[in-house]
């Protein structure tokens, strides 16, 4: 395992004189190719490749090979051994390669590459090994070595890949450089802002194309363009890391138990911390240590000793010391490592904003258990069939505590397995109550409004965004397995940039990020008329941002301080959140309970309360309210209080979508009026037309609106068929009973 998925890379560059030729303006071929060299390079860096990299330049002023003898392989330097790649092999591509004056034989160079990993490959370090060659081929060969060098990488089993000029005869499909595409970005200082020149090839370099075409053809190699290979370099890659299932017996009860495996399908990527390193002297590296001590607040600010610190929580105006021990005795005893069936549930009960957790586990059958997968196979089908997950309670370790999650089946053409997604507790769901966007009829949208929004919505799919080979939009935009992320390219580049220069100022954002910040283009062209039809039909208004109180108003009372008439008070909002600066509002404090004194607005700022749904409580206390106010009331004094809180109440639960609760206390206080002689305060609330809530003021109800109408007629009828009760007796006629 030592060597497992490490490469020896040899890297070719002619920098003859022919590779330094552009008009002024455009980018030579040499430095698009140090652009490319320097991207391979940087990737390597970032993803903490084991790889090892050789750097052979051709066509330099003097020869440096271990092959030169005799006036062979002339001009052919090795610039850098088989290493991994530091920063310091990033510096001399970007800085110390000049252009040569000679040209060397590129099969020449192919034997040198192929002898050095030769000697490389004895040590059985890597498993893998790879020739790139960059070059516009204009410079001379020769074809005697041309089979030995074929039968060399063909037992070698080495990749070959050539980034250069187009190895076909037409001249307008690539140019000299592959360049008809645009430039791609840059991560560091390069070149890329101007472009390769395009230019009708030599004779020379028809001949070492069609050279190479039969050396690629042979041994199975790649030929790329620079422009080509530009955009997919751009981005860097994190250290891959392989992964170590995570074994566990899926345990359905005490009796059945499936041997699975999980893998990470999904995690948030983050970004590595930033660590305080003192440098002293090259090559010595100090990594600084914190210090932390208590001290009493006193004249001499004695240090307490970390044995006696203790910890404490505040209860109230105490504090209660919690010792190790009391913590350690209190703590939860975690169940260890397990992975168990709670029960089953239908798909469509798991809700989509209940899915927590960064990660997502992927289970499959443990390959060393055949009777294990048949079952767990049965088990994912059924599921499947079924359309139902399975509710688990999971712990990665001793040390980890019990996680609620479900595993729903996941069936591919070549395996199956159960997706794990964390749950939320009780204590991780937070409940709030909005009023409704619709109570208002100005409110509601109408069908042009409602037309035009789902047309931009259609619109703005990216599932069928892009265009495939054929011109046709079938394939997705913005893919995850292909967009990375922007906050991790964008600290690599700055990164990048700062350790090759280190006194200039960071660069600006590169283009193919910030894209990735911006819908695609081509989707935001289609889109925009119907963006401007969403535009035109909701007309929005500047909303004047009220005045903030000043010292003054929250002194007095604007009411009674004005010699004439009050004035006129500022509408307040639906839901009566708005402050209270007297200083009756500021004595008050939060609002608990229904009061006697202002019902409706205790109702109100009850149920406003974000925190909790108290909307139950808040309206069993409104009823309790109302039952008083009648009862209590002397003749019909408190009638018209109590039939206020009735609206109210019939409003907010509407509104909120609790008819029901409404509905019946409705139905309870009309039986109770009848027989407590109230029949006075159903009368005003017969006049008020207070009656049941409809299916068509709340889809949470059944009763239609013939039935709610017909709840207060049927209640007139049967008051004019009953005798006429009999006058109560006032305070007048008590006093005459006196005398």
């Amino acid at each position: 395992m030592a060597g497992k998925d490490k490469e020896a890379i040899v890297i070719c560059l002619d920098v003859s004189s022919s590779m330094n030729q552009a008009p002024p303006g455009y980018a030579t071929p040499l430095e698009s190719s140090l652009d490319v060299i320097t991207l391979i390079l940087q990737r390597k860096v970032f993803a903490e490749s084991k790889d090892e990299v050789c750097l052979i330049l051709f066509g330099t002023a003097g020869t440096a090979n271990h092959l030169a003898d005799d006036g062979q392989y002339e001009y052919i330097t090795e610039a850098r051994p088989m290493a991994p790649v530091n920063l310091d092999l990033i510096k001399y591509v970007k800085q110390e390669i000049t252009p040569g004056p000679a040209s060397a034989d590129c099969v020449d160079v192919l034997v040198i590459a192929l002898d050095c990993l030769h000697n490389t490959l004895q040590a059985g370090k890597f498993t893998t090994s790879r020739i790139i060659l960059f070059t516009n081929l204009g410079g001379a060969f020769s074809d005697d070595k041309l089979d030995q060098v074929i039968g060399g990488i063909k037992s070698l089993g080495t990749d070959v890949n050539l980034i250069g000029p187009s190895l076909d005869d037409d001249d307008d499909e690539d140019g000299a450089q592959n360049g008809s595409d645009e430039a791609g970005p840059s991560t560091s200082s390069g070149h890329r802002g101007r472009q390769p020149h395009q230019k009708e090839k030599t004779p020379q370099q028809r001949a070492g194309g069609k050279l190479m075409k039969h050396i690629l053809d042979e041994v199975g190699g790649e030929h790329y363009g620079v422009q080509e290979v530009l955009p997919l370099l751009s981005f860097f890659d994190k250290k891959a890391v392989r992964q170590t299932p995570w074994k566990i017996n899926l345990e359905i009860g005490s009796e059945l138990k499936i041997p699975v495996c999980g893998y990470l399908k999904v995690k948030e990527s983050t970004v590595k911390s930033w660590k305080s390193i003192y440098i002293k002297g090259k090559g010595k590296e100090y990594k600084p240590q914190t210090i932390r001590s208590k001290h009493l607040n006193n004249d001499e600010e004695t240090e307490v000793e970390k044995e006696d610190h203790v910890e404490g929580f505040r209860y109230g105006n105490d504090i209660i010391p919690i010792s190790e021990e009391d913590k350690k005795n209190m703590g939860y005893q975690n169940p260890g490592k397990v992975l168990q069936v709670l029960g089953f549930s239908k798909q469509e009960n798991i809700k989509r904003q209940h899915y927590m957790g960064n990660s997502v586990y992927c289970f499959a059958a443990d390959p060393n258990d055949r009777h294990g997968g048949v079952a767990l196979s049965a088990l994912i089908n059924a599921l499947y069939e079924t359309n139902s997950v399975i509710i688990v309670r999971r712990a990665y370790s001793k040390a980890s505590s019990p996680r609620l999650g479900f595993l729903s089946p996941h069936i591919k053409a070549k395996y199956e397995s159960l997706m794990y997604t964390e749950l939320p507790f009780m204590e991780d769901i937070r409940q709030y109550t909005f009023s409704s966007l619709t109570k208002s009829k100005k409110h509601q949208p109408t069908d042009a409004q409602l037309s035009a929004v789902d047309d931009l919505i259609d619109n703005m799919d990216l599932t069928n965004a892009m265009e495939n080979e054929d011109g046709e939009k079938e394939e997705e935009a913005l893919k995850p397995k292909v967009t990375c992320n922007p906050l991790i390219q964008r600290l690599c580049h700055c990164l990048m940039h700062r350790a090759l220069n280190p006194d200039d100022p960071l660069p600006d954002i590169q283009e193919v990020i910030a894209n990735y910040l911006q819908p695609p283009q081509a989707l935001a062209t289609e889109c925009e008329p119907y963006a401007q039809k969403v535009k035109d039909l909701f007309k929005l208004e500047v909303v004047k941002k009220k005045e903030e109180q000043v010292g003054d108003s929250l002194w007095k009372d604007s009411d009674t301080n004005q010699t004439g008439p009050a004035a006129k008070k500022a509408k307040v909002e639906d839901g009566g959140d708005a402050a209270d600066f007297s200083m009756a509002g500021l004595a008050k404090g939060a609002v608990t309970e229904v009061g006697t004194v202002d019902p409706v607005g205790d109702f109100k700022k009850i149920i406003s309360q974000k925190d909790e749904d108290k909307f139950q409580e808040a309206s069993r206390q409104m009823q309790d309210r109302i039952n008083q106010l009648v009862r209590d009331s002397f003749g019909s004094s408190f009638y018209n209080k109590a039939l206020e809180c009735l609206k109210v109440l019939r409003q907010e639960s509407a509104q909120l979508g609790e008819p029901e609760q409404f509905n019946t206390f409705l139905r309870k206080l009309k039986e109770e009026l009848q027989q407590n002689f109230k029949k006075g305060f159903w009368q005003e609330i017969v006049k008020a037309g207070v009656t049941l809530i409809s299916s068509g003021e709340s889809s949470e109800t059944t009763v239609t609106k013939d039935e709610a109408k017909q709840f207060l007629e049927a209640a007139e009828d049967k008051e004019e068929d009953q005798p006429p009760p009999q006058a109560e007796e006032d305070a007048d006629d008590l006093l005459d009973m006196m005398e």
